[in-house]
């Protein structure tokens, strides 16, 4: 029987590693970095009219000037889940009675909440226009994400008898703390065939490294948690894919005086890194406390496995498109382009207004599991004979991706003020008994809003946007089994481990910075 496991961990980092590689409609965040798409509701597209186009839609490049952009956003993501078991009540951590479930009388609240503060997420990019008809752009960017998360490992609680205590916490096999850094440097090309249409091309270069925590079986057995008899391991782990390679695609038509189409295109090769690993075995006492002296007078570190390079993990990150319809209402009177820039367009100086609607797709179904697989035969120090399963692979059956985005831009004072407000709707990528905290799957609605003032050669950009995520809830009747060492249960904990209610929230503020020469 192998009895130790970490593959639980392991592909929910693969999970936050993809994170790095795709926006828009993917299940794998929310549309959009950047300030002016955040305060335009994500509809930016067929506008594209900043550096960050370099990624966004890169044919932009080839109507802006020469220009510096940095920006920043301040995000807070509420995220709470609520275990449930089959028969829709709490799952207590241990069959005894001594300690009480979740939500019953002197247990702890079941409702389980994770801890992040304010995250700050930057942008930088730059264009240089090389001629009337090409221009040059490099962005550095992460995904519209945050990078930290810290859920409880246990949970406090009074017990009638012996007083304050704590217990293990019900989501630990989901996830317990991630730290994550990841960028997506590009480098693109907006070039201007003809008038009115302008087309771009640009590479990608993903880099991620991820720490991950997470909690596995030793063994499993009917009737649900048992943290002390199935001896539950906490898992660390830590992976670096240092070239995630890709390309985005642009085009844009001035199909009249008024309207623009704009599309984008995105692909990206597979996520695919070592995985290094750190068991804990014994790590909880007959309590539910953290057992300080796991070792008993043995060696110390006799409980702890340090494996480097222990396993690989791949998973497939979705291609991504847009298509945008934008009219703008050109000002009258307005100063056109200089002869030496013809080509040059300034929404702040040559429309009152304009409105975008963008449609998103992702291919989200191509995720249908995380692979994880990790060598035969290591061994998990603490436990009797155990080694790590070899195929740790988590099943996530996501579905494709449809939102549609509208937003646009109010010159209150040309050359100097401009609002702008918008917002998005994308549908549901995941079935709720599929739902897992590494990402909200649920259908998202975001409104937002922003202005820009200019002050001289510089645009100085704010935006909020908040977004609401429709909540994942199968009732306790979950299909995502833990890792587990029981080779009588197929490596897989009896009981899911994902049964319940998952609820997110976005909030951010953001602010920018671009200077045009």
């Amino acid at each position: 029987m192998r009895r130790g496991s970490a593959g639980a961990a392991g592909a929910a980092l693969a999970a936050m590693v993809a994170a790095g590689a795709a926006r828009a409609s993917s299940g794998l965040d929310s549309p959009e970095i950047g300030v002016l798409q955040l305060g335009r509701g994500g509809a930016w597209v067929a506008r594209a009219d900043d550096p960050l186009a370099a990624y966004f839609n890169p044919a932009g490049l080839a109507a802006q000037r020469t220009s510096a952009h940095g920006g920043v956003h301040l995000m807070h993501l509420g995220q709470c889940f609520t275990r449930l078991g089959p028969d829709g009540r709490p799952v207590p951590p241990s069959y005894t009675t001594a300690i009480p479930a979740p939500g019953s009388e002197g247990g702890p609240d079941p409702e389980v909440c994770a801890e992040g503060g304010l995250f700050p997420n930057p942008q930088v990019a730059g264009t240089l226009r090389v001629s009337d008809a090409l221009a040059v752009g490099v962005a550095v960017l992460g995904p519209h994400g945050v990078g930290a998360r810290a859920w409880p490992e246990s949970l406090p609680y009074t017990h009638p008898s012996f007083g304050a205590m704590t217990q293990p916490s019900p989501q630990r096999y989901l996830l317990t703390s991630l730290d994550a850094l990841i960028v997506t440097p590009t480098l693109s090309i907006g070039f201007t065939p003809a008038e009115g249409i302008s087309i771009g091309a640009g590479l990608l270069w993903g880099v991620a490294s991820i720490d991950f925590v997470n909690f596995s079986e030793a063994t499993s057995a009917e009737g649900g948690d048992d943290f002390s008899a199935h001896n539950d391991l906490r898992t660390r782990a830590r992976a670096d894919d240092l070239f995630i390679p890709g390309f985005v695609l642009g085009a844009r038509w001035a199909a009249t005086d008024r309207l623009d189409l704009g599309a984008w295109f995105k692909w990206q090769d597979a996520v695919r890194a070592k995985t290094d690993l750190v068991i804990e075995s014994r790590y909880w006492t007959a309590a539910g406390l953290k057992n300080e002296d796991p070792c008993r007078g043995d060696s110390p570190g006799c409980n702890v496995t340090d494996e480097k390079g222990a396993g690989d993990l791949e998973m497939r990150i979705p291609m991504e498109a847009k298509l945008g319809l934008r009219y703008h209402h050109p000002r009258a009177g307005a100063a056109r382009p200089s002869a030496a820039e013809p080509r040059v367009r300034d929404p702040m100086v040559d429309d009152v207004f304009d409105v975008e609607l963008d449609f998103t797709w992702a291919h989200n179904s191509a995720v249908d599991a995380i692979e994880v697989r990790f060598r035969e035969g290591i061994p998990v120090r603490g436990t009797v004979v155990g080694t790590v399963p070899p195929n740790a692979d988590v099943p996530h059956r996501w579905r494709d991706v449809l939102g549609v985005r509208i937003g646009g831009d109010f010159v209150v004072i040309q050359n100097l003020l401009a609002l702008r407000a918008g917002g998005f709707f994308e549908t549901k990528g995941q079935d709720d008994a599929d739902l897992n905290l590494d990402f909200h799957l649920g259908h998202r609605i975001g409104v937002g809003a922003g202005v820009t003032a200019r002050v001289g050669p510089v645009d100085v950009s704010a935006a909020f946007q908040h977004t609401f995520f429709g909540p994942l809830d199968n009732g306790g009747k979950g299909r995502l089994k833990a890792v587990s060492g029981a080779a009588t249960s197929g490596y897989r904990s009896i009981q899911s481990v994902n049964g319940g209610r998952f609820e997110s929230s976005l909030d951010e503020f953001g602010m920018s910075g671009t200077m045009r020469f």
